[in-house]
Formats: structure tokens, sequence, C-alpha cells
């Protein structure tokens, strides 16, 4: 096989992963609007028609940054996007990669493996999980979309300026600002495209993470924000395999178009054990 092809071949969907969960908020919570609310100076994001949104943007980036803390202990790179506080080269960092240009386009004149050789040197492996400026992200995240608007309430809140110095509220500086009651539950779906099990295992500890709990959104320093993933749901399909394959291509409903994966918990776990287990071989 030539080189071209043996590129093009990677190119390749061999599988896919989902997940579907409940995001489950227990505290009040608040994605900013960056703009004033109806009766408030910080609002949160809403549709037309007034429902707290879920973008699929803070997940994703919420996902990351969890994903970052935890590489470390899979033993996984993560760049952090800035090389100089990382020691970790990667084309995510803008700066790097503005002086790592020449380098780059000198792998791309050689051909199609030398630039997949160079897109892998310099790609740390949460970048190669969410992508980067030279290689597609593998994983895709879903908008929240909302269990029951009718239980989604904004309430505002006040809040003061504190005084460094004094310790005490600032004179003429209160303020208020919106959030959305606890208890709201958003259905959120992950998908995963070819997973390597380093991927894998990257994004089952984050699953894990959240599981048990994290915070999203803004004002979590002062205990808003805290949510745990509820209901999660395995499924993949294997593209070798001819049944998954032909249900995956013919079929329109998700309950019948991806394969279970059996035990969330299981799965990961594996993937999570079979990479510390290569890290300390």
């Amino acid at each position: 096989m030539s080189t071209a092809s043996h590129f093009v071949n990677n190119l390749r969907f061999r599988s896919k992963l989902r997940v579907d969960a409940e995001l489950v908020f227990d505290t009040a919570w608040r994605i900013g609007s960056g703009r004033e609310g109806p009766t408030s100076d910080l609002g949160v994001l809403v549709d037309p028609f007034g429902v707290p949104i879920l973008p699929g943007s803070s997940i994703k980036g919420k996902l990351r940054s969890t994903c970052e803390a935890l590489a470390p202990a899979l033993g996984l790179t993560a760049c952090l996007l800035n090389v100089a506080a990382s020691g970790r080269e990667c084309a995510s960092d803008v700066k790097w990669f503005s002086r790592a240009r020449e380098s780059h386009k000198d792998a791309t004149s050689r051909g199609p493996a030398s630039l997949q050789e160079w897109v892998d040197k310099y790609t740390c492996d949460v970048c190669k999980l969410f992508g980067s400026p030279v290689r597609a992200a593998k994983i895709r995240c879903s908008d929240g979309k909302l269990v029951d608007p009718s239980v989604a309430i904004i309430q505002v809140r006040d809040g003061v300026v504190i005084d460094r110095d004094s310790h005490t509220a600032a004179e003429g500086l209160k303020y208020d600002f919106e959030t959305v009651v606890a208890g709201v539950r958003y259905k959120v779906t992950f998908e995963l495209e070819d997973p390597t099990p380093r991927d894998e295992a990257l994004f089952g500890a984050a699953l894990f993470e959240w599981a048990a709990g994290s915070t999203l959104g803004g004002f979590t320093s002062r205990g808003l924000g805290r949510f745990h993933l509820d209901d999660i749901d395995l499924r993949g399909v294997d593209f070798a395999n001819p049944e998954e394959q032909r249900r995956y291509l013919t079929t329109v409903d998700p309950e019948k178009r991806w394969s279970p994966r059996g035990d969330w918990q299981e799965y990961f776990r594996q993937k999570i054990e079979e990479c510390l287990l290569s890290r300390s071989s």
C-alpha cells in the first residue's frame, strides 16, 4: 500500500461511540448572556421564548478542562493551549504554531505520511481528542435539551463589590444577576469518532468525574453551577462488524441505529485500567 493510500485509509470511519445522559443541576446555575437581563444587570442565556439555554460549547469547554486536569493522572499529555506553561509542544498554542509554520510546511511538502507524523508529534493527547488547528476534533457535544421547561425558573440575586482593604461592601457598587433554579435537567449527547484506547480512557475518566459531581457556568466559587450526570447510556458502532455497519447505515432511530456497549462504568473502567497499565509498563 502506498503512503498516500495508507493516509487515506486512516481517514475512514472504523468505529464510533455515543453517550447519552442527563445533566442535572444540583444547585442554582447561570450561563451568562453577556448582556443585561430584563430585570437585572447580568442576564442568563435564553432562547427567543425566554427559556434558559445550555450551549454545547459550554459543555465541551468544561469537558476539555476536565480532561486537561485528569490527563496527567493517566500518563497523558495536555498542552493547556500554552506550550510555555505546560512544556508540551502542541500546534494548539497559536504563538508556538506561528513559529513552527515552516516546519509544518516542510512536512506537508514531503507528502501525507510526513504530515501525519508531524501532526501526531505536535498534538498533545487532549488536543487529539478535542481538535487543534491541524487536526479535526474526534468528539462532538450536543446542546442541552431541556427535559421540563416548566421547572426552568429564572431568579434574580443581589451581589455587592467587596472593598479589599475594609472587607466590607463598597459603597454604591451593588448589582444583581440572574440564575436558574436547581433541579433543572438537560439531555446531552457525546459522540466520539474513531477513538483510540487513550481517547476512550480520557473521556471515560471525565465521565466518572461528572457522574460524581462537578461545576459548570459562572459564579461557581459562590456555590452556583453544581451538577452531575444521570441515566448514562453507552452505545457504539464497529464498521468492521457487518451487522452493526448495516444497522447504522440503514436506520434513523438512534435506539436501533447504535449497538449497546453494556454498562458504561465497566466499559470505561477497563479502558482506564489499560491506560494505567501501559503507563507503568
